[in-house]
């Protein structure tokens, strides 16, 4: 199946699903770019999608389109603006376009509170006027037993005949928290949250202990590194609290230890392209029923 991959980041679409044939993957951020090209040989544009015409989209070819637009717009921190945010242009460019084009599967991914939005309401509309059919689901990865609360809002658009998401994952078998945890990251500075902050933000912090079997890490976002509270969890350790390392939030999305990062971007760029990406271990529970 050729696979269009838009809004790619650093790719956590290609790492669930290498099995597809990507053809192509779109987006803005030139970082994100770097990362991405060190994992996958397929061509990586770097555009705005809300600038590509009509007539470029015919010409991938693309039996299935992947779209995991900007967040924020749907957001309480984006003060749940919808399709009047700036940054849901390109999102509002490619409900026109899908309709225009008809790719056999769409696949979205986004914030908890799509479901409720203007967005969706109007993909529902104009897809569906298009003979698509939709169905959606919000799966978080702990209901895989996997140590990481993100729960994320799913869907798919499918031609001819539906496709139904998968909602039931059986024989699931837990993963600690420790699993993904680099024992040395404890005494390397630049992760350690300073003594003053962890005392001003003592009750706001979101603490984990890498020894009990139960923890569950907060969902990571671009902030993290940058936001004190509210953006990520810290973990405990015998000198004070830690931040989790790129790599150990990279495992924890599921990506493997072969996923190179270069050795130019700082850890707060790669908190920040890492917060933006996918939970590998859902994306591949939800759609792998359909992609395979």
């Amino acid at each position: 199946m050729k696979c269009l991959e838009l809004f790619a980041g650093i790719g956590g679409f290609s790492a669930a699903f290498r099995n597809q044939t990507n053809v192509t993957a779109v987006d803005i951020n030139e970082q994100a770019a770097r990362v991405y090209r060190c994992n996958f040989s397929h061509p990586y544009l770097i555009a705005e999608i809300s600038a590509l015409p009509e007539e470029w989209f015919h010409k991938q070819s693309a039996d299935l389109w992947w779209i995991s637009p900007p967040c924020t717009p749907f957001t309480r921190r984006g003060k749940s603006a919808g399709l009047e945010d700036p940054r849901s242009v390109a999102l509002k460019h490619l409900i026109e376009i899908v309709p225009k084009v008809l790719p056999s599967l769409i696949c979205i991914e986004n914030v908890v509170g799509f479901e409720r939005s203007d967005a969706f309401f109007r993909i529902c509309r104009e897809w569906g006027k298009g003979g698509y059919h939709v169905d959606w689901t919000i799966t978080c990865p702990t209901q895989l037993g996997w140590p990481n609360f993100r729960p994320r809002f799913y869907a798919i658009a499918s031609l001819e005949r539906k496709r139904r998401l998968s909602r039931t994952y059986e024989n699931v078998a837990p993963v600690r928290l420790s699993d993904f945890l680099d024992a040395s990251n404890d005494e390397i500075e630049s992760l350690r949250l300073a003594n003053r902050m962890a005392n001003q933000y003592e009750k706001a912090i979101d603490r984990v202990h890498p020894k009990n079997v139960d923890s569950i890490a907060a969902c990571f976002t671009a902030a993290y590194g940058k936001s004190v509270i509210r953006s990520g969890s810290y973990l405990v350790t015998e000198t004070g609290y830690r931040r989790f390392s790129p790599r150990e939030v990279c495992r924890l999305l599921g990506f493997s230890d072969d996923f190179v990062f270069p050795d130019e971007l700082s850890q707060r760029q790669l908190w920040h392209l890492l917060g933006n990406s996918l939970s590998i271990p859902v994306i591949r529970a939800v759609f792998g029923g359909v992609l395979g």
